[in-house]
């Protein structure tokens, strides 16, 4: 090869190292100033608050700051701040398929770390009246039965579960909150009944109690307890009494209940 030739594959090759090099340092750049801040919203830690009624998430979303709403499935997620603490509240409707929808989106869209369902419920025991609350241990749901083709009562097929536990850590921290949020109700740990239906009757009550035992009835919370144990994710269920087995109208207290119920939790999430 004359020298010419070869001294001008030097330069050629010189360049091209040039080039990987800058190559490499704008990779670089990019990784540090574009992708560090991806990893760390990723890992932000976010709340889920699930409400079955506007009335259990109005005064919630009222308290946020720097909101944005989203809708999926006719629901509308509605991110914010709260306490400086980053949430996502919605409005889910009455029943467990829209509370099992609305936990996987949760979970799936917004990345949520953790679950709060709060609302009311109706008392399953004398011990607790209007007004008073219930932290869930666990959750049930007491219309599911396929004890026909031999599995236990309540129980989910091929999960082996019938009760699904709350996160121990948020248990805590709920209790916490409703004491010092409501200080002249009364809260009690305890299961949580979940079921399409709408409980007033005696009868309905000694049904549910009978298999199941539970503090309160109510309509959601045991498929957003399923979800979330699918889903390895931790939820709590704060619950307060709006109806009882005395005859106590669910008109005439919900939309206080339900009110009593968001102020605990707006506790529970300064707490966290």
């Amino acid at each position: 090869m004359p020298l010419s030739a070869l001294q001008g594959l030097r330069i050629k090759l010189a360049s091209l190292g040039v080039l990987a090099s800058a190559c490499a340092l704008l990779l670089a750049l990019f990784c540090t100033s574009g992708c560090a801040p991806a990893q760390q919203q990723s890992s932000a830690v976010v709340t889920g608050v699930i409400g079955a009624m506007e009335s259990e998430v109005n005064t919630i979303k009222a308290s946020m700051d720097g909101v944005k709403e989203t809708t999926v499935a006719d629901m509308t997620f509605v991110e914010g701040a709260i306490h400086g603490k980053q949430v996502v509240v919605v409005q889910c409707g009455m029943g467990k398929v829209n509370a099992g929808i609305c936990a996987q989106t949760l979970i799936d869209n917004f990345g949520v770390s953790r679950i709060i369902n709060t609302g009311v419920a109706g008392s399953l025991t004398k011990d607790l009246g209007i007004n008073d609350f219930v932290v869930s241990v666990d959750a049930v749901q007491h219309d599911f039965d396929v004890t026909s083709i031999g599995f236990e009562r309540g129980e989910i097929p091929y999960t082996g579960m019938v009760a699904f536990p709350a996160d121990e850590v948020l248990r805590a921290l709920a209790m916490e909150a409703v004491k010092s949020a409501a200080p002249n109700s009364k809260v009690l740990e305890g299961r949580v009944c979940t079921g399409d239906q709408f409980i007033d009757t005696q009868e309905e009550i000694s049904t549910i109690t009978s298999n199941f035992g539970g503090m309160c009835a109510e309509m959601e919370g045991g498929a957003i307890a399923q979800v979330c144990y699918l889903y390895d994710t931790p939820y709590v269920i704060i619950r307060a009494i709006s109806d009882d087995s005395d005859g106590a109208s669910f008109d005439a207290f919900q939309e206080e209940a339900a009110a009593e119920c968001a102020y605990a939790t707006l506790e529970m999430i300064e707490k966290l």
